[in-house]
């Protein structure tokens, strides 16, 4: 069993305002700086192994004050990434009439992005990203993963078994923590949405 710490990014200028997924160059603002400053600080009393995180800045920004309170590298891990959008990346307020986006919303599991992935896609990745992470541990040791809102909730999703249409049950803010433990065969839920900041 392998102890994953699931951290969201810490606080951007564009939350609530646009739909970024997988869009560059957005950086955390300031007070998602002092979020990963405290979540490192709460993270920091762990024995925690190693620090994987999405390759988009404002996850290795939040990565970042952890790793160097315990002398780790940051891994990027492509199967960190956000759910792929596609065409809808960028979109902002024209989200709120639009069909499909009220679907995810509302009945998520059968959702595919114009030139982008599928809700079942997304979690297919993100569950064989984490079992591989899991094997490359040695058992009882605890790792974190600091990756996006909707592929935290899908991780959480496969450890509790929780239907895709349920996605948006699960509340995953800024800089939250959720804890699970991992193995192939075997998943479970110990914390969610915990906010040390």
């Amino acid at each position: 069993m392998t102890l994953i710490y699931l951290v969201r990014h810490g606080r951007t200028d564009l939350i609530g305002k646009q739909l970024c997924g997988n869009l560059p160059g957005i950086h955390l603002n300031e007070e998602g700086k002092n979020q990963a400053r405290k979540a490192a600080e709460y993270l920091s009393a762990f024995p925690i192994k190693g620090i994987h995180s999405s390759p988009l800045e404002r996850a290795c920004e939040t990565a970042a004050p952890l790793a160097g309170r315990l002398g780790l590298a940051v891994e990027p891990e492509e199967f960190l990434r956000e759910l792929n959008f596609g065409d809808y990346q960028g979109k902002g307020e024209d989200l709120n009439t639009d069909t499909l986006w009220k679907q995810f919303l509302s009945n998520p599991a059968g959702v595919r992005f114009p030139h982008g992935e599928s809700v079942s896609e997304t979690k297919q990745r993100v569950a064989a990203g984490l079992d591989a992470l899991c094997q490359k541990y040695g058992s009882n040791e605890s790792i974190v993963c600091v990756a996006h809102c909707e592929v935290l909730r899908l991780a959480v999703c496969e450890a509790i078994q929780l239907p895709d249409d349920h996605l948006h049950r699960l509340t995953i803010e800024p800089a939250s923590i959720s804890l699970v433990e991992w193995t192939v065969d075997r998943k479970s839920l110990r914390m969610l949405n915990y906010s040390p900041a």
